[in-house]
């Protein structure tokens, strides 16, 4: 197998680090000259089952990589190398696995067609099975003939650096270890999306890797210990053996990783190290961490941005209990995912053993596919973030929202950390979208501003973990007074808890105070062009204690700068903060001068 993986390397059709930027070019977005230009169709074979989708990079959201179809083939290629059955023998295809893949592939061809996806425009790229299959030119000549469709296989660097990018392209930024666990293989890099601007382009830009991100490639190791193949290992051979081998392996890579990136050292010396796992076996194990997390009903579907502690990481005998005893369906887990689950949970071990001090660990959507639509993208729309491509419903200048966003921002003390959360990009979709739907009542305001960014036409958007998800859904629910009816109380509480009590606390202030900005300025709504001039108003939030009848409560004293004019007469500010926390215990009150 290893003179055949060597000349695997060796390949034309193989994508290698020194040729991706030809063989996966850049999106030429200028030179598009219809919508259907703008569409990429990407299949990725993978060892568990072959993906299919179609995302369109049309401006100005292509840094959102919109998917428009979205399909999986249940054809574990990894099984049919490894097939028990008479007849089969190891590292072969059978010819009904090759008509199978062929004929899927080939209405997936015809799928794009239906859309109008230029032929330049679709991609097929496999993986760690076809790496090894011993007739591997069967199969892709089979596609070719059912299809017309050429496939690409993705040597170890490249696999890992697109399932880094695709976990990267799901966050705003990114500063840890990245790790994909598939079917067959595992990767492990180190990514800092500070570090400089990325693009295909500067993977050759330079000799010996010296650009962060042909470096972070050329650090990267693929480690053949996937779900499938480590299922099928401890089911024959010496759980000790393989191990050893697993932990060795990972202990090397982890050592180079450190050698090779300051940060991350630093990062296992102090705080401690932050892990992001894509893939669907670590997925899978994110998904038992959800289905127990103490947050019960847990609020938010979607694995892509769940954190947890490196503490709860952790429990891992617990998870496999959970796995053991539950008979009824766990979100995010297949039949399949459920049975290779202890071998999942071993290669958790087998990272838990070699990473001193895990800080965290955060869940990604994105894998391969993302990772090659994200690095078509030039370097600065990879780099915007997520929450400012979100257009406004009502006709605001750029000059109004910077000025609104200074608004809200003034009445938030500087002395406080619990405001930290509020980022300009959180301010600025806030400032965009408090306005909207003033004809409606606030308790159904209130219902669909709790689950827009939960499971309305934000939910599954880069950029958004679940904490930014609740901070959004509780600020802009408490902009409509936090009118909840009893079906949403348990969404509700489960979002407050993902923020804690002090999080919770902040998202009702400025949603009160968002409030108050709406009721001061109610023409903005309507598309009248207010604020040119300046909207003549500043607040001023001192943290200060001796407040309440009794003068002994902590909280905001709201100050109100500037001339309200005839604004402020029927706005009762006062009215408006006065419920803020309300059910938190904490005893705050805000007042306003």
């Amino acid at each position: 197998m290893g003179n055949k993986a060597n000349a695997t390397m060796a390949d034309p059709s193989v994508i290698t680090i020194d040729n991706i930027s030809s063989r996966m070019p850049s999106h030429d977005a200028d030179g598009a000259e219809k919508s259907t230009d703008h569409l990429y169709a990407l299949v990725d074979m993978g060892s568990n089952g072959i993906r299919f989708s179609i995302s369109d990079l049309s401006p100005p959201t292509a840094r959102l990589l919109p998917c428009i179809y979205r399909d999986r083939a249940p054809i574990s290629l990894y099984d049919a190398l490894h097939s028990s059955l008479p007849g089969s023998r190891e590292f072969i295809f059978d010819t009904e696995t090759i008509a199978r893949v062929a004929k899927r592939l080939a209405h997936f061809k015809y799928t794009c067609d239906s859309y109008g996806v230029l032929s330049k425009n679709i991609g097929v790229f496999a993986t760690e099975a076809m790496r090894t299959a011993l007739n591997r030119e069967e199969m892709t000549d089979a596609i070719k003939r059912e299809s017309g469709l050429e496939v690409d296989i993705l040597s170890p660097q490249v696999e890992s650096l697109l399932g880094a990018m695709g976990a990267r392209s799901g966050f705003a930024g990114v500063e840890g270890l990245m790790m994909d666990l598939g079917g067959g293989s595992v990767q492990m890099t180190f990514m800092d999306s500070g570090a400089s601007a990325s693009s295909v382009e500067m993977l050759e830009a330079s000799t010996g890797a010296e650009t962060y991100w042909g470096k972070s490639a050329a650090c990267a190791k693929s480690m053949p210990f996937g779900a499938a193949k480590m299922t099928s290992m401890l089911g024959k051979g010496d759980i000790h053996d393989i191990r050893n081998d697993m932990r060795t392996r990972f202990q090397e890579t982890f050592r180079g990783l450190c050698g090779s990136f300051s940060k991350l050292q630093k990062q296992v010396e102090n705080e401690g190290a932050t892990i992001y796992f894509c893939g669907g076996g670590f997925r899978g194990y994110g998904s038992m961490l959800m289905h127990t997390d103490p947050i019960n009903p847990y609020p938010i579907p979607s694995i892509a941005g769940y954190k947890v502690s490196g503490k709860r990481f952790k429990q891992t005998k617990e998870m496999l209990r959970v796995n053991e005893v539950e008979k009824g369906k766990i979100h995010g887990m297949s039949k399949r995912r459920r049975e290779q689950f202890p071998a999942i949970v071993e290669v958790v071990e087998g990272i838990i053993s070699v990473v001193p001090n895990i800080k965290e660990v955060i869940f990604c959507g994105g894998g391969n596919r993302e990772g090659v639509l994200f690095l078509k993208l030039p370097s600065q729309i990879q780099e915007t973030h997520p929450l400012l491509l979100l257009p406004s419903n009502h006709s605001m200048t750029d000059i109004q929202v910077t000025e609104l966003v200074e608004i809200l921002s003034s009445s938030l003390p500087a002395s406080q950390p619990g405001t930290k959360i509020f980022t300009r990009e959180i301010l600025s979709y806030i400032v965009k979208h408090m306005w909207d739907n003033m004809a409606d009542i606030s308790n159904l305001n209130a219902a669909r501003a709790l689950h827009t960014p939960i499971s309305g036409p934000m939910a599954g958007m880069p950029g958004l973990t679940h904490e930014v998800i609740a901070i959004l859904s509780l600020t802009m629910c408490a902009r409509w007074e936090n009118d909840v009816g009893k079906v949403d109380r348990g969404v509700f509480g489960g979002l407050r808890g993902i923020v804690g009590e002090e999080g919770a606390w902040w998202c009702d202030y400025l949603g009160a105070v968002a409030r108050g900005v709406c009721g001061l300025v109610p023409g903005l709504g309507s598309g009248r062009d207010v604020g040119e001039k300046g909207f003549g108003f500043r607040f001023k939030g001192e943290w200060t204690d001796g407040l309440g009848k009794k003068g002994r409560k902590e909280g905001v004293r709201l100050l109100v700068l500037g001339d309200l004019g005839g604004r402020g007469r029927d706005v009762d500010l006062e009215k408006l903060v006065g419920k803020v926390g309300k059910g938190l215990g904490l005893k705050r009150r805000v007042e306003v001068v």
